[in-house]
Parts: C-alpha cells; structure tokens; sequence
C-alpha cells in the first residue's frame, strides 16, 4: 500500500475550488433539478405509482456505483482530467436518452446512464483533491467545497420549478447536460494535469490496488458509516416530493422548502472547516451522529404520539438533522482516504462504490416504505445513524 503523501501547504486556488464545486454538483443538480419534474414526467408517461416515480432518482444511483470503480483506477493511469472528460461525454448521452424518451423505462435507461457518467467527474475530483491535500487539509477544503456546492439542493429545485413555468420537464435534462459542459470547460482551462508518475493500467493493478483498499478495515468501516448516513438522507430525499406536496399540501412552495432546509447542511460544512482545526474527525463525526440519533428518536416518538408531526415541528426536525450530518461528509471521505496516496483514484473509486451501494439500498427501501406519513423516513434516518455510529465506534483494527 502506498503511504500517503505529506498535507499541501499551498492552498487551494479560487480557480480549483470553483471546478471542484462543479464537478461534485453534477450529482446533486441531476437530482434536485428534476424533483419538481416528476409529477408531471409521470403524467406524461402514464406512472401512476408515486413511489415508482422514486426510481428515477435510483437509477441515477445504479449507473453511480457501478461507474465509479472505472474511472478512479482509469484516472490513476490515464491522468484525472481524461477520465473526468470522458465521463462528461457519456453524462452527455444519458441527459439526451432521458430527454428523448418516449416511455418511463427509457428515461430510466438514460437515467442509469448519466448515472455512469456523472461517476467520472464526482469520483476523480476527489482523487484529484487527494492528490493535493491531506488528513485534516483535506477534511478543510472538502467542507469549503461542500459548503459552496450545497447551493445546488437549495437553487436547483426553484430552478427546476421555474422551468416548468415555460418549457416541460423534458428541458431539466438538457439544463443538467449544459451545466456539465460548463463545468468541463472549466477543468479544461482552469485546471492543469499534475504531472506525476502514472502506473499502467490494467485489471490486475486494479484487482490487487481494490483488495488492498477492500481490505483496508479501517477505512472500509467509515466508508460504510458514509454509505448509512447518505441513505439515511437520500431516503429522505427520494420522498421529499410525496413529503412536502403529499402531507403537507405545500404546492408549488416544495423547491423553497426543500432548498431553504439545505442552507443548514451548508452552514454545518462551514463550521466543520473549523472544527477539524481543533478537534478529531473522528470525535466530530461520533458527537454529530450521536445528536442526530438522539432527535430522530424524540422526533419519531412524537409523531407516533401526536398521529403526525406538523410541518413546523417536521422543519426544526429537519434543520437540526441536515446540520447534524453536515458534520460529518467531508470528514468520512478525509478519514477514508488517508491510507492511499498515488493509489487515490482507485481508492476514492472503491470507496465511493461501497458508499453509493450502501446509500441506494438504504434509500430504495426506505423510499418504497413510503405510506403517506413520515414514519418510513424517521426510522431510516434513526436506524442508519445507529449503524453509523456503531461502525465508528468500534475499536481501530491494526492494517
């Protein structure tokens, strides 16, 4: 295994944190751009289910997880900027698949697809990020990251909706694709190639670099504490739409109250840059995820009681969850990939894979367990910050 190089100490440029934000958005925008979509997308195409109406937000992620183990270790060798191009061209195809569709099933191939090209870019710009930063530098840089490019969830929805005012849903993937030529322009002119030695690639160098990560335990479990707190919140997301217009009847105000509740996820990655200037990663992510835990079991508690929450009480809920787990993405990702140094693209790939493979079930259960009250969603947010909190706190095994 590769020791991990020293922590950069020039920091990052405007010109690489405005790329990195872009890049790591292109997920979230082909997820929230859509969601004041789905109603009429699901008219248009005869879905009658409102929870099958969730499998365009999932197969996003099917495509995610099975792209992401290709362009890390791709990257190691072929070079970050390639493979971050390469996925930008078939995110390309995908946006135009889904845009073009004529039946649900083949919005979900295009969905899938871009699911395999956004991989490219939110998989190596991490490696890319590890490539300059490390430990606590890079858990830094991340929340600065995370907490510009959480602008996304609160604009893209009211974006989306005001889309809608004009054009049909079919539009909100030609916008997804757009942006992501955008953000390759400015990788192609912002961002130079670091020039380092690149081993060949191969599937062996892949086999052996992904069994020493896989095998990595450590790393492996706070890569799956990750994966549990993301389907916690993708759960959450996924029935958003069925949440805010279902139970609460907020009609067109969904993107507002949906985008106004991530500026709290935002201003928690702000204050995590801090944080990690004066506490462990770890103690942050434990002390966050045992908060959390503790709210979602009075806020389940309370609704089983009252027969509902209101959308008052679901709010302060809300706000004090998505600050909660702000705490904790940019940590996860820092401490996950501490170990690996020139092996970053294949780390940051496998770990994402194992991330986005644990957050899809989690939140395809939990979304499909949708009843038409917030039960489902409070026991997904609780049961999967248990397992989190579980899995961090377990004794460090020697590797």
């Amino acid at each position: 295994m590769t020791p991990p190089t020293p922590a950069s100490p020039t920091p990052a440029s405007p010109a690489f944190v405005a790329t990195a934000c872009a890049m790591m958005a292109l997920v979230s925008l082909s997820i929230d751009a859509i969601l004041p979509g789905l109603d009429s997308l699901a008219a248009d195409l005869g879905v009658a289910d409102g929870n099958r109406r969730q499998w365009v937000i999932t197969a996003l992620f099917v495509g995610l997880a099975a792209g992401q183990l290709f362009y890390g270790p791709l990257s190691d060798s072929w070079g970050r900027r390639k493979a971050i191009l390469l996925g930008i061209g078939v995110f390309t195809i995908g946006s135009l698949t889904s845009a073009l569709a004529q039946s649900f099933e083949t919005v979900l191939i295009g969905r899938v697809i871009q699911g395999l090209g956004a991989a490219g870019p939110r998989t190596v710009i991490v490696a890319m990020i590890r490539d300059r930063f490390d430990g606590a530098a890079m858990a830094r840089l991340m929340s600065l990251i995370m907490s510009i490019f959480i602008l996304v969830p609160i604009l893209a929805p009211i974006l989306g909706q005001m889309v809608l005012l004009v054009v049909d849903w079919r539009a909100l993937f030609l916008i997804v694709m757009a942006f992501s030529w955008t953000a390759a322009l400015a990788l192609i002119l912002l961002v130079p190639e670091r020039k380092i030695d690149r081993p060949p690639f191969s599937l062996q160098g892949l086999r052996t670099g992904a069994t020493a990560i896989l095998t990595h335990r450590r790393s492996m479990s706070i890569t799956v504490a990750g994966g549990c707190v993301y389907g916690g919140l993708m759960g959450y997301v996924n029935s958003s739409q069925q949440i805010f217009q279902g139970i609460f009847n907020t009609g067109a105000l969904y993107p507002v109250y949906f985008g106004g509740l991530a500026v709290f996820m935002a201003a928690a990655t702000l204050t995590n840059g801090r944080l990690v200037r004066r506490y462990p990663m770890q103690t942050i992510c434990m002390t966050a995820l045992a908060a959390h835990c503790l709210w979602s079991a009075v806020a389940l508690a309370a609704d089983l009681a009252m027969g509902g929450l209101g959308l008052i009480w679901f709010l302060g809920y809300s706000a004090l969850t998505l600050f909660a787990l702000g705490l904790t993405f940019g940590n996860f990702n820092a401490m996950a990939l501490q170990p690996f140094g020139k092996t970053a693209g294949a780390a940051a790939a496998v770990q994402a894979t194992v991330l986005t493979v644990v957050s899809l079930v989690s939140a395809a259960v939990i979304g499909n367990l949708f009843d038409g009250t917030l039960v489902p969603v409070l026991v997904g947010y609780l049961v999967m910050g248990l397992l989190a909190l579980i899995l961090m706190w377990l004794p460090a095994p020697s590797d």
